[in-house]
């Protein structure tokens, strides 16, 4: 047993990094539970001070639906293939050829 702590003459730098990694590891574990009760009490202020948002109701339409009651008519899609096909409706009054005067 007393081979196993000696470690062939390498005891001294063996349990000394043992050592350094445990005070490390237990610095960061520290730092870490003091950092999560910070954030904790900033959380509870904050929950106490601002006020509680409304939830969605179920009524309301999600997002899908909502869209789709806005939009009559063609898709953006099918409106620029309309586009296309009258000369479009370009600021200069040209069609999108991309060859400029």
């Amino acid at each position: 047993m007393a081979d196993f702590f000696h470690m062939g003459g390498y005891a001294i730098y063996v349990w000394s990094s043992y050592g350094v990694a445990l005070v490390v590891l237990a610095g960061l574990l520290m730092a870490s539970l003091s950092g999560l009760r910070r954030k904790e009490r900033m959380l509870a202020t904050l929950e106490q001070t601002l006020p509680r948002r409304r939830r969605r109701s179920a009524a309301a339409p999600s997002g899908d639906e909502a869209g789709s009651t806005l939009h009559h008519g063609t898709t953006g899609k099918d409106k620029r293939a309309d586009d296309a096909t009258k000369g479009g409706d370009d600021a200069d009054g040209g069609s999108d050829g991309g060859g400029g005067e």
